[in-house]
């Protein structure tokens, strides 16, 4: 058989990771299209609007770390192989589901595959790429991941408007078949020759269950109040067991999470960005198409095609910053994306209601376009960042940590915004003068409905034109709640942009990347130094596009 050429193996860890990993992204970015349908098919209120995207991310901020470390330990490409088989049973599940729990549930499971999916599929793109490669590999992973999971909600969109909402779950099947074929015929496998031969299984269970429980009381703090024992519990027993885990750690006896990682600062500084840039950015896309659909009036459709324009810019600027990260580093880049995320955050966060569909280009549009340039910029350098600052053999863990601080970063924003939206939604509507004006009862219909967000309630036994001035008092009241949302998300995005160029050191990442310099690096015990030139323990990785760079 004929030699295949060196950058096949290269072509295919791109194909197989973009393929498993855009699965994770496609289930999110999707799904919210199809909720206000979901809700009104099998009568989800608005905490359970909440509740079926933050299971999915719930599970994952759990298990990411434990996921990860397993990638490390026992191989990458076989944990991720073991994720698509079970988020793919999970996605037959939700499709055929007939009531919010099963959803739920499959969602969970889902959570449970995308977790192994995620950080080993992004694992072996640092594994494989190496030096200046390693930034233009990247930015090809991020930016067809977000390309991915971009052009679902306009899929999402179409089958909702069809009434066949339920295949927004089963597009994730044939993305799986991919992914797995590829992995087990093309994708060498990669693991960390250094890793203690057995992770703990107590160590396991204490950070599963700790941010498990911190998720779960944010998660649920809307439905409970903070107030409630069951939040009390679940977060600081969540938060004893993380600390728990931390301290059996610092003595190295879990082998699952190496804290000396921590020393460096770009790793910590990248890792906290992530967790407030991801944290903000999760309920603009988790309320944006609910503004659009059940405030603005867009048709399912519509508002897929609308966000099409975010994924496209968001793709075009992480494909293009990806070079320029492996000349420059990923400080002044992250830093920029940021800015100009919050620029579109503020421009959102002015939009308030429209005409309509008509008016999507003097009102959504420009946002739409800022906010997805500046989400392209920032997604790149922010994962070179978290990866490159760790050695090649952490990959694993060290994807594991950026996304575990990711998806907790979502959960807890969502969490704490979601119930404060919930909040601020029915007092102001309730402190609106026409609603006010209203019979004694109408008041206490609409207070008690509230919950349900743009979605509540209207007494039919008004007029119709009391009716109209009631869903206009509703749309109204949501839009000026997106807008508090947004002018959060600015703030929160210009501060981490200062506290990129501050913490983030471009010197650091290029002496990590350095396989020569690596030996010498001070942030690694020497049991976890590499071998030497003349060990004969250390083999010659094969070549792949970048290595030469």
């Amino acid at each position: 058989m004929p030699t295949k050429p060196n950058n096949t193996p290269g072509f295919w860890v791109l194909f197989a990771t973009i393929t498993a990993a855009s699965m994770a992204f496609v289930a999110s970015s999707s799904l919210n299209v199809a909720l206000p349908a979901i809700q009104v098919e099998l009568g989800a209120r608005g905490a359970d609007l909440i509740w079926i995207p933050n299971a999915y991310v719930m599970v994952q901020a759990s298990l990411i770390v434990v996921t990860g470390s397993m990638g490390d330990h026992h191989g990458r490409n076989r944990v991720c192989l073991v994720g698509i088989l079970l988020f793919g049973l999970a996605s037959v599940i939700c499709g055929f589901a007939t009531t919010t729990n099963v959803i739920i549930a499959g969602r969970l499971a889902q959570g449970v595959g995308s977790s192994m999916i995620v950080p080993n599929s992004l694992a072996l793109v640092s594994a494989h790429f190496s030096r200046k490669g390693q930034g233009w590999a990247i930015g090809l992973w991020s930016g067809f991941t977000v390309l991915m999971a971009g052009m679902a909600p306009f899929f999402a969109g179409v089958v909702t408007d069809l009434g066949m909402w339920r295949l927004v779950f089963l597009i994730h099947i044939p993305l799986g078949i991919l992914a797995a074929i590829v992995l087990l015929r093309y994708v060498p496998e990669s693991y960390n020759r250094n890793a203690p031969r057995r992770m703990s299984l107590v160590g396991a269970l204490l950070i599963i269950i700790g941010l498990g429980g911190i998720t779960f009381g944010f998660i649920e703090s809307s439905t409970f109040g903070f107030g409630s024992p069951v939040i009390i519990v679940a977060v600081i027993g969540g938060a004893g067991a993380v600390a728990l885990f931390l301290r059996d750690e610092r003595e190295g006896k879990h082998g699952i999470l190496p804290l000396w990682l921590f020393k460096s600062r770009t790793f910590s500084s990248a890792n906290a960005i992530s967790f407030v840039f991801h944290g903000v950015i999760q309920p603009a896309l988790l309320y944006l198409p609910l503004n659009l659909i059940q405030v603005q009036g867009y048709s399912a459709t519509f508002t897929g095609l609308s966000i099409i324009p975010l994924i496209l810019v968001a793709t075009l600027g992480s494909t293009l910053v990806g070079p320029l990260l492996d000349r420059r580093g990923p400080r002044l880049p992250m830093a920029l994306g940021l800015v100009i995320v919050a620029i579109g955050f503020y421009f959102f966060g002015n939009v308030g209601v429209t005409a309509g569909e008509s008016d999507y280009l003097s009102s959504f549009f420009v946002p739409v376009v800022i906010f997805g340039f500046g989400f392209g910029l920032s997604f790149a350098p922010l994962t070179l960042a978290a990866m490159a600052s760790a050695p090649e053999n952490n990959a694993g863990i060290a994807s594991g940590v950026n996304h575990t601080t990711t998806r907790v970063g979502q959960v807890l924003v969502v969490g704490v915004l979601g119930g404060l939206a919930i909040t601020w939604f029915g007092q102001l509507l309730m402190n609106d003068a026409y609603i006010r004006s209203l019979p004694t009862e109408a008041q206490a219909h609409l207070a008690a409905d509230a919950g349900d967000l743009a979605q509540t309630s209207i007494p039919d036994w008004l007029t119709t034109e009391e009716q109209e001035r009631v869903h206009q008092a509703i749309r109204e009241s949501f839009a000026a709640i997106f807008g508090i949302l947004m002018r959060i998300g600015t703030a929160a995005c210009l501060l981490s942009a200062v506290i990129a160029i501050f913490t983030i050191d471009d010197r650091e990442l290029k002496l990590k990347r350095g396989r020569d310099i690596l030996d010498d690096s001070d942030m690694l015990p020497d049991e976890l130094r590499k071998p030497k030139a003349d060990d004969p323990r250390r083999k010659r990785p094969p070549e792949f596009p970048g290595d030469s760079q």
